[in-house]
């Protein structure tokens, strides 16, 4: 009951919406075509960043969302991307297009993320909720710091923002699964698959996140980009597409009235984020509070 009280209040009760210029900014959005995605995506062109790159799998899904962006902002400063998070070689690519041909990279929101209801498993043999919110994005940020590391200034660090949930802390790994030789693996069979695996991802994705903080940081613990994670609250958006059914078409319809918030007012979360700086390294940034 508490949660469900908390939820309520954070949906009547958003976050503030940043007003901080993003003026000379290169900013790339994972998942950019929809929701959350085209929401931060959208904030970032309001607010003045130089380039905004919407990374979609569906070219034309993003041409049509970039055809929007400029005709609310009157600014033609985004540019839509190849990127399929369930492909490394679209990975890849995607990533060699960034070093190669971004003069900086001041910001990454690795947004792109799905919620799978039915067990399916990748062309490489992973479960796709793992192959998509963790091994691939995961491959992403890896690819990304080069030129993340390049763009670093006197008086400004880049920030390599992971977007997680809230669900991570509820998330259990069995002690089978710890024991065995490969706990992913273990997760990718049939026999383990269940609709909690979102937030089982969402848990190992927050431990690729702690683990790369440290990689970036010296023996101080001083960053030398900024490593973070974000979660922007239960929202209004087609995550849950894969619950189909008229009991699942009700239950959408009243959670989503009574408890969760718009995806303009999650992505809200996203942009602040980027805006922490140091103090986020390492961290989790939920309703507009670094988490312990």
């Amino acid at each position: 009951m508490a949660a469900m009280l908390k939820m309520v209040q954070h949906k009547w009760f958003p976050p503030p919406d940043p007003t901080t210029s993003f003026a000379g900014k290169t900013i790339i959005v994972t998942g950019a075509s929809s929701g959350l995605g085209f929401e931060a995506a959208l904030k970032f062109v309001q607010l003045d960043a130089s380039k905004v790159i919407l990374a979609c799998r569906s070219r034309d899904k993003g041409l049509k969302v970039q055809v929007e962006i400029e005709a609310r902002t009157k600014k033609t400063t985004t540019d839509v991307w190849d990127l399929d998070m369930d492909s490394y070689d679209s990975v890849r690519a995607f990533a060699d297009r960034v070093n190669n041909d971004l003069e900086r990279l001041d910001g990454a929101v690795l947004n792109a993320g799905l919620m799978m209801t039915k067990y399916k498993k990748s062309d490489y043999g992973w479960e796709e909720t793992i192959q998509v919110n963790v091994l691939s994005t995961v491959l992403l940020s890896l690819l990304l710091l080069p030129k993340l590391k390049k763009s670093v200034t006197e008086h400004f660090k880049p920030t390599l923002e992971f977007v997680s949930s809230g669900l991570h802390r509820s998330a259990q790994i069995l002690p089978e699964a710890r024991d065995s030789s490969n706990t992913l693996g273990y997760y990718s069979t049939q026999d383990h698959f269940s609709t909690r695996m979102y937030g089982l991802s969402k848990l190992f994705l927050m431990y690729a996140m702690k683990t790369m903080a440290a990689m970036t940081a010296d023996k101080d613990g001083k960053p030398e980009i900024v490593v973070m994670s974000v979660c922007p609250g239960a929202c209004q958006s087609d995550l849950g597409r894969g619950y189909e059914g008229a009991h699942y078409a009700v239950g959408k319809w009243v959670f989503g009235a009574l408890m969760t918030k718009t995806a303009e007012a999650g992505a809200r979360s996203y942009i602040s984020g980027l805006l922490l700086g140091d103090q986020a390294h390492g961290r989790f940034w939920q309703h507009d509070v670094l988490q312990p």
